[in-house]
Parts: C-alpha cells; structure tokens; sequence
C-alpha cells in the first residue's frame, strides 16, 4: 500500500520534480501583470517629465460680421459702446466653453475677444490724433474700467481650464493690463502742462537777497510827532 501511494504522488508531479501547469500560469499572470504596472509607471513619468500635450493658441482675429458691425459705427462713442459689448458677449462665451469643458472653443472666443478689445483702443487712438480732449478721456476712461472688471474674471476662467490651455488665459490677462495702461497713457499723455519758464527761472525772493544785488532798503519810518 505504501509503495502505490508513493507511485500515485510521484506521477502527480511535472517531470524532473517542475512546476505544475497551474502553477505556471500563475507566474505567468503574475509577470504579466508587473510588466504592465511598470509599463504605466513609465508612461506617467514621461508625461510628468513632457508635460501635458499642449494645446493650439487662440488666433486673435474679428469675424467678418463683427468686423461689419464695427465699421458702421463712425462715431466714436457709438463704436466704443458696440465694441465694450462684443467684447462682454466673447468673454461670457469663454466661460460658457470652459464650463463646458470645450477648452479648444473657449481659447478660440478668447482669441475674438482679444482682437475687438485691440480695435476699440487703436480706433480710439486714431480717432483723436494730436491733443486728447475731454470726450476722449471720458471713452479712454470707460474702456480702461471696462477691462479692470474683465482681469478678474479672465483669473476665474483660468482656474475652471486645463494647465494646457488656462497658460493662454494667462496670457489674455498680460494683454489686457497692457491695454489697461496704453488707455491710460492715451488719457494722461497731456493733461500735465508744464510750468512757465519765467516763473520756474525766477528765483525766490530769499534768494534773491543772499544775491549780488543787494536787497532793497526798509522805509525809514517817520518819527511820531506829538
């Protein structure tokens, strides 16, 4: 009875005292698995050491209705007015996509706002060549707090975006504080007026007594008669 028990063990076992076949596969399954967790190990410390794919800029540009809009309104308060509400509309539209999670369309409407906020600072500037006068600072002004409403909001937007393409609202931000201040210089460029020569040249009257010519004598008083 021993000796046919030990026979029955021995044949159970692979040849040359192996493993056996669900063992095998087993580490198979095993080794399998390792390789496809190291796999995705190197695939994420690449892309940490690449970075995410970046995504394609905004291309700055008007539509051509837009642009037809713009160009029937000659007067420059008129046009600054239909130019601040493009350009609320585009902004409102960025935050629609990004809400959306269409960050492709969202950078694209940043690119349109981008433009009309361009064409409503250089129409001004143009507009009003050589000296500024007072309804030209009045639109300069009522652009340059338009666009310090808009910084906070572009801040918004960027959170709410991939790092891909919130790098761009980044960028927008950049570029309305830069239109920010040529608003600004626009509106400031002279309402300095230098002081007069004369009166700048003219020293005063201490030093004029500490000068070569001597200061004029005090009027002799009178004696009080009684």
């Amino acid at each position: 009875m021993n000796t046919n028990r030990s026979a029955q063990v021995f044949k159970s076992r692979t040849p040359a005292g192996g493993l056996s076949s669900r063992a095998l596969l087993v580490v198979a399954l095993f080794a399998l698995a390792c390789g496809e967790a190291l796999a995705q190990e190197a695939a994420a410390q690449k892309q940490q050491t690449d970075g995410p794919p970046s995504a394609p800029p905004p291309m700055r540009y008007i539509p051509d209705d837009v642009r037809r809009r713009l160009e029937a309104e000659r007067d420059p308060k008129a046009r600054t007015r239909l130019s601040l509400e493009l350009a609320e509309e585009r902004l409102s539209r960025v935050a629609e996509q990004a809400n959306a999670d269409r960050f492709e369309a969202a950078t694209g409407e940043l690119g349109v706002y981008e433009a009309v906020v361009d064409d409503a600072i250089r129409f001004l500037k143009t507009s009003s060549p050589g000296r500024t006068n007072n309804k030209m600072r009045d639109l300069l002004k009522r652009v340059e707090m338009t666009l310090r409403e808009h910084v906070p909001r572009l801040e918004t937007i960027r959170r709410m975006l991939p790092s891909q393409h919130a790098v761009y609202l980044k960028d927008a931000i950049e570029f309305v504080r830069e239109e920010r201040d040529a608003a600004l210089n626009s509106f400031y460029d002279d309402t300095v007026i230098p002081e007069p020569r004369q009166q700048k040249d003219k020293p005063p009257a201490a030093e004029r007594a500490k000068g070569d010519t001597p200061a004029a004598p005090e009027v002799e008083k009178k004696p009080e008669q009684h």
